[in-house]
């Protein structure tokens, strides 16, 4: 118990705060959000429907998954 734990929901919208609370709540019910459809930053296929990415995978991960907007540091 208590393996998730978020920052605290400050500093957003009622709607994306109840949106953030509601995820959190799945992941602590056992859902990986990190199961397919997910493809990477530049719209590439990574996860098929239903596959799940294990740890190993997310580890080894060099890039950033599609609505991340960021670049990765060289």
């Amino acid at each position: 118990d208590g393996a998730v734990k978020m920052s605290a929901y400050t500093n957003m919208p009622d709607d994306v705060k109840a949106m953030a609370q509601a995820t959190e709540k799945k992941i602590v019910d056992g859902w990986n959000p990190f199961t397919g459809p997910i493809a990477k930053q530049d719209g590439t296929p990574w996860l098929k429907d239903g596959e799940v990415a294990d740890d190993g995978t997310l580890l080894g991960m060099n890039f950033y998954v599609k609505g991340v907007d960021d670049k990765l540091p060289k």
